[in-house]
């Protein structure tokens, strides 16, 4: 089991690296998100009630599965046709075990900036995300005995998870195009995060 600060500190960067997709692929108008300071850089963070309502759902299921070490990965899925994904970007939560080397987390903050600034260049190299008609979705990767968990526990009952009918391997058929593009990797923070752009 992880503490509970190094959860908190995982999801912190979760969320902040999730609205930071969102705005920079422009899945949803910048009209909705307000820039924030975070890690001492600017963000952009949506304001948009809906929206913020189903990444603390998410974000609530995921601090369960990472405080058991249950969360493989957090997969955010650009698409518009539901079996044609665009863009798919993991997040890969992996146990901080040097935090000890960084008590301030002045370390941890630095690799977050710096993962935050080499998105946003890497991503400028893609072709924009078609206008007003991108969705996306998000996928929490685990075992089946956390999601078996997960589905019978009453507090997420408002918020049920379903099984994905697709596995990644599934997702990408022969004649589909593929770029792997490996964002960046914060090694003090336990985060690794890569996309996968579809053509």
């Amino acid at each position: 089991m992880q503490s509970e600060n190094t959860v908190d500190i995982h999801l912190e960067a979760i969320e902040v690296l999730l609205n930071h997709i969102l705005y920079v692929r422009g899945v949803y108008p910048a009209q909705i998100f307000k820039k924030r300071r975070v890690y001492n850089t600017p963000v952009f963070v949506s304001i948009f009630p809906p929206l913020n309502n189903y990444l603390a759902n998410v974000l609530r299921s995921a601090r369960e599965l990472l405080a058991r070490n249950e969360l493989q990965c957090l997969e955010i899925i650009l698409y518009q046709t539901e079996n044609q994904p665009l863009e798919s970007y993991e997040l890969q939560v992996e146990c901080i075990e040097n935090a000890a080397r960084d008590p301030h987390l002045m370390q941890y903050e630095e690799q977050l900036r710096s993962a935050i600034y080499k998105f946003g260049e890497r991503v400028k190299q893609l072709p924009k995300l078609p206008s007003g008609t991108c969705l996306f979705k998000l996928q929490l990767h685990t075992c089946k005995d956390a999601f078996v968990r997960l589905s019978h526990d009453p507090q997420y009952q408002e918020f049920p998870w379903l099984q994905s009918e697709h596995n990644k391997s599934e997702r990408i058929s022969q004649s589909q195009k593929i770029s792997l593009l490996p964002l960046a990797s914060v090694d003090n923070v336990g985060l690794h995060m890569q996309a996968r752009i579809f053509g």
